[in-house]
């Protein structure tokens, strides 16, 4: 699955209230958009989803069932929330097997390693390893853009490796 996440200008909050730094900060990553009224937003099925369950408990795995019983909402409204949170790479899934159920194997999700401090490096991971894929691309884009190419058909006859060389095609490309 594609890593995706918003990067935006985030000023981090000093307060002690949960919900209002975390509906700041699900705002600035993505995961919500738009702002609704407190009331509404805190009892909205997305916002419940990290407070009332991946927040309260991290450790657990939760099934589709149990997010669906507990936000008291569709399984494909659940479904579409956590694709979401695993487009931020923030979940890990696993296979449960569910006694109640004779013996039914379910997936079960949570914060990757059952901790969202842990998660969330991981997702700081990606966005540093992507960043750096950008700059690649950046710099090509920049290369070419000069007038500058990259050989890259010539093989090192020791190793086989592609050996790569900056040649300056047009040195007078001003003129």
């Amino acid at each position: 699955m594609d890593f995706e996440i918003k990067v935006a200008d985030h000023k981090p909050m000093v307060s002690n209230d949960l919900e209002e730094i975390l509906e700041n900060f699900l705002l600035d990553i993505g995961y919500l958009s738009g702002r609704k009224s407190d009331e509404e937003l805190y009892d909205s099925v997305p916002f419940k989803l990290w407070t009332e369950c991946f927040l309260d408990k991290p450790e657990k795995f939760f099934t589709i069932d149990e997010l669906a019983t507990i936000l008291d909402t569709t399984k494909p409204t659940i479904y579409r929330h956590l694709n979401k949170l695993k487009k931020l790479q923030l979940m890990e899934e696993k296979e449960l097997t569910i006694e109640d159920d004779g013996e039914v194997v379910k997936k079960g999700y949570r914060f990757r390693q059952g901790s969202f401090l842990k998660a969330w490096l991981i997702a700081e991971l990606n966005v540093e390893s992507n960043l750096k894929k950008y700059k690649k691309t950046v710099e090509r884009i920049n290369m070419l853009a000069s007038g500058e190419t990259m050989i890259t058909d010539h093989l090192c006859p020791n190793c086989g490796e592609e050996i790569k060389k900056m040649k300056d095609v047009n040195l007078n490309k001003g003129d």
